[in-house]
């Protein structure tokens, strides 16, 4: 029906009703100031119309166990009465359970009691029509559409008409249960409150005094909802016991009656309900061996109280639900967690209570394995700290490398597809594979075989120089002359020869000399060593140190020079005069060269010339 812009302007109306009478239509409605709520909707005849009537009767009585009024708005030939939300009780009878029931039995008794011991009105109209039931599982009393002053009303229909309509309805409420309570009342009322004779039914007082009211899960309720009225020793006592008594009350039960009022402000503010009872609710059955709510009950009941209590602000209550953080965060769904219980959480962290923000930290580090860092702490995050644990032995079996063992040394030891590619020779020890499980070592952390290691090369170094002038001879000599500045220089002492080392083969720079070509796989195969490596690595130091790169060669100047008629002839004149001076050469000189000449045959003699 849209918004209505009488008395809740902010209110909008669902278009088709729950319920019609002949009187009014129940309609729910969402209000921004109140929330869910529920409007009646009825004619307006005149000013005596049975829906004025009734607001009139609900603003007037006010109980706990009485529908809440919350505004009535006539309108143009029509009246708007809106109170909290409750559904028919006609609608969801067949929902309630004995303990429900038995419940509901016994607000309705208090609301009559209420109207006969303190109102001095009848009601005049109780039946089940009368009866709402709201979503927490309470029973509210309307109809006061009829009620009476008790000295205006006749002697026949005075509190006794009362008591009589409801005898009917406790028969009709209770003939459907089998357990003894209930059947055991029943007959109660059939025997008593149905009686012709007036003067011999009992009154409303003597009614709630019947054993059917005195169960315990009934007892308890009535109990919590008194708290602010009992003394010290009183509550030491109930809540020193209470835990026990609630394990007899059926869990669901529990959740749907009595979760509400066992974290309410006062109960969690009570020092014994601290120590005794709060632990036991705000803990699930798999954290807590004695706790009252299972997990499936917990996250259905006592995970909506625990958002409530989240936006109260109050230190003792915060300080209680922090304590107990731990135990039932992973009861909470993730959508809970995220946006009702993580800002309230970071808003702790603004308190100035010291106490607050620690305990608000520590809940904090409860969320993080199962929201994330990102959730919690923002997305400007990134990996600082990495393992300095000591490496371990790798197996090469694990990781997707091809395996091709080669011989180190000639060019035959290459294969066609890598010898125009430039090679890095790793030791097996330093193949890792990825960035992320590497464990760098930390500073100072060089073990005794590798210090003895480091001596034992700076002894012999001499003699690895010659290995490396053969190393670098040939092809290998222009191999790394080549590739000086694809080469990687290890900062550790590479294995013994008898261990495998691998080759990592790269595709060359590419002609700019800036930007690698990546296009290509590396490829990691390992290579039997017969030769020390450290003489070969030496030995491309060397040359990396003689062939230094002159990075200003583009820049000389290629400036042709003009020879002169002088230098022209100069040339000439010298050409001609080698050519004077040459020697000629005969047919028999072209085999015996220089070499000796026997005595007599016009060579060469001792003699001279």
């Amino acid at each position: 029906m849209g918004n209505n812009t009488s008395s809740l302007p902010d209110s909008v109306i669902d278009d088709s009703p729950i319920l019609t009478t002949q009187d009014w239509s129940l309609h729910h409605a969402e209000s921004t100031d109140h929330g869910p709520l529920s409007v009646f909707i009825g004619q307006k005849t005149s000013q005596d119309s049975n829906l004025l009537l009734l607001a009139k009767g609900l603003k007037q009585y006010r109980h706990p166990s009485i529908l809440k009024y919350y505004a009535c708005a006539p309108n143009v030939g029509q009246i708007y009465l809106f109170t909290e939300k409750v559904c028919p009780l006609s609608l969801v009878r067949t929902q309630q359970n004995p303990f429900s029931t038995g419940l509901g039995i016994f607000q309705v008794c208090q609301a009559i009691k209420f109207l006969h011991e303190t109102g001095r009105v009848t009601h005049g109209n109780i039946n089940e029509n009368c009866l709402f039931v709201t979503p927490s599982g309470e029973w509210k009393l309307s109809g006061l559409d009829n009620v009476q002053l008790i000295s205006q009303a006749p002697a026949n229909s005075s509190e006794n008409r009362d008591i009589l309509a409801l005898g009917i309805l406790i028969t009709e409420l209770l003939s459907r249960f089998t357990d003894r309570e209930s059947q055991e009342f029943n007959e109660f009322a059939k025997s008593n409150l149905l009686l012709p004779d007036l003067s011999r039914r009992p009154s409303i007082s003597q009614i709630l005094a019947q054993p059917y009211f005195q169960q315990d899960y009934i007892l308890i309720l009535q109990y919590l909802k008194d708290l602010t009225l009992k003394s010290e020793n009183d509550k030491e006592e109930f809540f020193s016991t209470i835990g026990d008594r609630l394990m007899s009350i059926p869990q669901q039960v529990l959740g749907q009656h009595f979760a509400k009022p066992l974290l309410s402000r006062y109960v969690m503010m009570d020092f014994t309900a601290r120590e005794k009872l709060v632990p036991r609710i705000l803990q699930p059955e798999s954290v807590h061996p004695d706790a009252i709510f299972s997990d499936e009950y917990f996250s259905e009941y006592v995970v909506p109280e625990v958002k409530t209590l989240f936006l109260v602000y109050d230190s003792g209550i915060r300080l209680i639900l922090l304590e107990n953080f731990s135990s039932f965060c992973k009861s909470i769904d993730t959508a809970t967690l995220e946006e009702d219980i993580l800002p309230a959480l970071l808003l702790g962290l603004k308190d100035t209570s010291p106490l607050i923000v620690s305990q608000t930290l520590r809940s904090l580090a409860d969320i993080v394995p199962i929201l994330g860092p990102e959730k919690v702490i923002g997305k400007n995050t990134s990996r600082i700290f990495c393992d300095g644990s000591p490496s371990r032995r790798i197996n090469k079996e694990s990781y997707n490398i091809s395996w091709k063992p080669q011989p180190m040394g000639g060019a035959q030891a290459h294969s066609s597809e890598g010898e125009n590619l430039p090679r890095t020779i790793l030791p097996t020890s330093h193949v890792i594979k990825s960035f992320d499980d590497h464990r760098f070592p930390p500073v100072g952390a060089e073990t005794e075989e590798e210090d003895l290691r480091l001596e034992e090369s700076a002894n012999n170094l001499e003699e690895w120089d010659n290995w490396g002038e053969e190393a670098t001879s040939g092809d290998d000599q222009d191999n790394i002359g080549d590739n000086a500045l694809n080469q990687i220089t290890l900062s550790s002492i590479p294995p013994p020869s008898n261990k495998p080392v691998i080759v990592v083969e790269s595709k060359k720079l590419q002609d700019d000399g800036d930007v690698p070509n990546l296009d290509g796989k590396m490829q990691l195969r390992p290579l039997q060593s017969q030769q020390p490596l450290l003489p070969q690595l030496a030995a491309a130091k060397d040359v990396e140190a003689k062939e230094e790169l002159d990075f200003f060669a583009d820049m000389t100047p290629d400036i042709p020079t003009q020879t002169s008629v002088l230098d022209k002839i100069e040339k000439a004149i010298s050409n001609k005069k080698m050519e004077k001076f040459a020697a000629v050469l005969d047919d028999r000189d072209e085999c015996q060269g220089w070499g000796e000449e026997e005595e007599g045959q016009g060579g060469w003699t001792d003699d001279g010339w």
